[in-house]
């Protein structure tokens, strides 16, 4: 039985389909399309799924930007069931140090997503190299998993921002209502990635935020700027928004403006608006607002 399966794998040029489906320019999409299409169909075949998984695999490592793209969207289309092919191979790090079929199996865990993959991935948390630290964390939020949350909490702390910054943009994607303190404390992080990645988390997490935000605001001007860019997201909800009209600072109430898209209340704030600049920006906003619903 195995003779025969190797016989009729011989009969398959993997190489020419995979270079055509993933490499192949883009003048040729018909054949590339067609290539993508066969090699689908031979991964969730259950006569050649083993080979070809296998054979797609061991592409991880390339240096090609098309080719890794051309892969990742393979393994997306072939979704979970692929899963368990990747996970078998995720201790190969690559050929040299730059450790790309380890960071190609990260990425494309994370854009298939799912739980099944969070303990294996959870593993390169604590990674040397920063890149696969963060690449891990990227792909435990993406996982949208409650368990890949503690997971996630331990990176909010690496000492790399870049890190931090995925542990951060991972846990808006888990967030929960205990973690609001993290979020905060995470506005006033010296990375601006790690910044935005807490609005993003505070953002998703809604109502709940408003009082502990209100409670800080004024602070500091610095951490003012990004709370009213989450208040800002969160105008559809109920609270005073003079305080933020009010601001004595022209950085924080842009901030405000920037991120609100209710037309009434820009409007409302154009009315008691004294600088010249933030004035004509909230003119062209409103302009935009309404005519995008025409």
């Amino acid at each position: 039985m195995i003779l025969l399966f190797f016989l009729l794998a011989q009969n398959i040029d993997y190489e020419q389909l995979y270079y055509t489906a993933t490499i192949l320019e883009v003048q040729f999409s018909d054949e590339r399309d067609s290539a993508f299409a066969r090699l689908v169909e031979l991964a969730q075949d259950s006569l050649y799924a083993d080979t070809t998984m296998h054979f797609l695999v061991s592409k991880f490592d390339s240096k090609h930007g098309r080719e890794r793209h051309g892969l990742k969207d393979l393994f997306v289309e072939l979704g979970e069931p692929a899963v368990a092919h990747i996970i078998a191979h995720i201790d190969y790090r690559g050929s040299d140090a730059e450790s790309r079929a380890l960071k190609q199996s990260l990425w494309v865990l994370g854009e298939i997503g799912g739980d099944t993959y969070v303990d294996a991935v959870s593993a390169f948390i604590s990674d040397e190299q920063w890149q696969v630290r963060s690449g891990a964390y990227t792909a435990l939020g993406k996982s949208q998993s409650p368990r890949a949350r503690p997971y996630v909490l331990r990176g909010v702390a690496d000492d790399d921002p870049s890190v931090r910054k995925s542990a951060f943009y991972a846990l808006s994607e888990i967030v929960i209502d205990s973690d609001i303190g993290v979020l905060i404390q995470g506005l006033r992080d010296s990375s601006y990635g790690v910044r935005y990645a807490a609005v993003k988390g505070l953002v998703n997490l809604g109502d709940t935020v408003i009082v502990p935000l209100f409670e800080i605001f004024g602070d500091d001007d610095f951490t003012d700027f990004y709370i009213a860019r989450v208040l800002g997201a969160l105008d559809s909800l109920d609270f005073d928004r003079a305080l933020l009209s009010a601001h004595p600072r022209t950085e924080v109430r842009f901030a405000f403006y920037d991120a609100c898209a209710g037309v009434q209340t820009l409007k409302q704030a154009l009315e008691s608006e004294e600088n010249e600049r933030l004035k004509a920006y909230l003119q062209r906003k409103i302009v935009h607002l309404e005519t995008s619903d025409i």
